[in-house]
């Protein structure tokens, strides 16, 4: 098989299924529905965890699972603005070594560390970015970096090849795993979705970390729409913006929150 992009759907919907694109059933495992399509609940997977992990489920399906030259991820409402096929990605990854949403930009005082600790409770940052310290302490000046800017590459959204798909794979599943042992569930439905929140940050910070080259395409909610033309005004504006990288991680978590990790037995 030269490509497969996913199509990830949890519930009955219009779903885009034509050439490369393969509409996935997530979270099938503990789902009442059976869209008759494929599921994430085959062969090694994390079906089960859909809750938690979204789209994640399908992602971790194709890397265990599936054998082809380039893969992809889009959900049934966000598809890349471009239809692609086996001969156009040929022709991009002659070039490019990923294709990701088109950056957000944000006003010129938030950044991507002020939509971290607005989304989630300070303990389960603080987990977050301890675990990339302890398996892959290499990475934190790119996380710094990337939480510093006021650019967002969201929804979980890319292409690549194969080879490098399994690659990140491998390195974005340790560090949920590790989050995992260490976060405590809660019981509002806002909270439910944490790592596939996490996995927004990720996908970008390895992106930058390994200086991948990338091709970035807007975001539709079905291929055959377009989208508006990119707010060049918000987006010059962030570029007066730059605010300097914290030095470490520990310059961006509270020593309360590290002093009451370590009374509830989390450090």
């Amino acid at each position: 098989m030269d490509a497969m992009i996913l199509v990830a759907c949890h519930k009955p919907c219009e779903m885009y299924n034509k050439g490369i694109y393969t509409p996935i059933q997530v979270g099938k495992a503990i789902s009442e529905y059976n869209l008759g399509i494929i599921g994430d609940d085959t062969g090694d997977n994390i079906s089960q965890k859909n809750p938690s992990y979204c789209e994640l489920t399908a992602q971790y399906w194709a890397w265990k699972n599936v054998d082809c030259r380039y893969i992809g991820l889009c959900h049934y409402r966000r598809y890349f603005e471009t239809v692609y096929t086996n001969d156009l990605l040929e022709r991009i990854f002659s070039k490019y070594d990923v294709i990701l949403p088109r950056p957000v930009y944000y006003g010129i005082r938030e950044t991507m560390l002020h939509k971290l600790r607005m989304n989630i409770l300070p303990e389960d940052c603080a987990i977050f970015l301890l675990a990339i310290r302890k398996l892959y302490p290499e990475y934190e000046k790119s996380t710094l970096l990337y939480l510093s800017r006021n650019i967002d590459i969201p929804f979980n959204m890319f292409v690549m090849r194969k080879t490098d798909f399994d690659k990140f794979c491998q390195w974005q599943f340790s560090i949920l795993e590790e989050c995992e042992k260490h976060i405590k569930p809660l019981p509002y439905s806002r909270y439910n979705r944490i790592y596939g929140y996490f996995a927004e940050y990720l996908l970008p910070i390895y992106c930058l970390h390994n200086q991948m080259k990338i091709h970035h395409d807007s975001v539709v909610d079905m291929i055959g729409n377009h989208t508006k033309k990119q707010n060049w005004i918000r987006k010059e504006l962030s570029v007066l913006f730059r605010q300097s990288p914290a030095s470490s991680f520990d310059d961006i978590i509270k020593t309360s929150v590290l002093v009451g990790m370590k009374n509830d037995g989390i450090l």
